[in-house]
């Protein structure tokens, strides 16, 4: 219960703190960064996230999340994030170079 609380303060101080390094990355984006590479992959069908805009990021976690967005591993991954989660892992990665 006290984790449920806390979730949203910590994300609030991750979006205050500015860019991060990957040393500071959040619970749960190694959940992301087996399959969405750091470096470029050639003719790789998983996107890059690394430097994209945060909103778009969450977004569309939360429509894997929810099933609007179809999938057949993200929905599952996602729905494994609350929204403070979610909004952690996407401040992060926007903050990663491209």
């Amino acid at each position: 219960m006290m984790l449920r609380l806390l979730l949203p303060v910590l994300a609030s101080a991750l979006l205050l703190a500015g860019p991060v390094r990957a040393a500071d990355a959040p619970p749960g984006a190694s959940s992301c960064t087996g399959c969405h590479a750091a470096k470029r992959i050639p003719d790789s069908v998983i996107p890059r996230i690394a430097g994209r805009k945060a909103d778009d990021i969450a977004k569309f976690m939360r429509e894997y999340r929810s099933g609007a967005w179809p999938s057949s591993v993200m929905g599952r991954i996602a729905k494994g994030f609350d929204d403070a989660q979610i909004d952690a892992i996407a401040t992060w990665f926007a903050a990663q170079p491209e």
